[in-house]
């Protein structure tokens, strides 16, 4: 999607965390297009990544319509109402999102998703990083 621009802010540092480069790179493409096809209205999408004790937290979020607040608890399930979806326009939201839920759960990541306070919708994980053993 060249037309989508997407707003990257990254850590100054150089950040090692022990994953499947390609898996992670499914479940950001995944949370990406979806802000593309589901987030109605989007002006701006952001791309985030920041450290946090010794986690990288990667954050997904856009300024569109939001995410009813009814189907928040079942959106990485795989179990959305295919009848109904978010903006009316794409009927398969809900199973890559389970799929990015189980590769982020198998490097013992956690993700979530919410609405925010500007509007719009936010998508995060985050990941261990890998400890610096470095001596100075």
């Amino acid at each position: 999607y060249p037309s989508q621009k997407v707003i990257v802010r990254l850590p100054e540092d150089f950040v090692r965390i022990p994953m499947d480069a390609m898996l992670i790179q499914q479940v950001l493409m995944n949370l990406l297009e979806n802000a593309v096809f589901h987030a109605h209205g989007m002006q701006n999408l952001w791309l985030t990544v920041e450290t946090l004790g010794k986690s990288a937290v990667f954050t997904v979020a856009d300024d569109g319509c939001g995410i009813p607040e009814e189907r928040l608890p079942y959106l990485f399930t795989g179990l959305l109402d295919s009848e109904a979806p978010v903006d009316s326009s794409r009927y398969n939201m809900g199973i890559g999102l389970s799929v990015c839920s189980t590769i982020i759960k198998a490097h013992g990541g956690e993700i979530c998703a919410g609405n925010r306070k500007e509007g719009g919708s936010y998508f995060r994980f985050a990941l261990e990083m890998e400890e610096s053993n470095d001596v100075e």
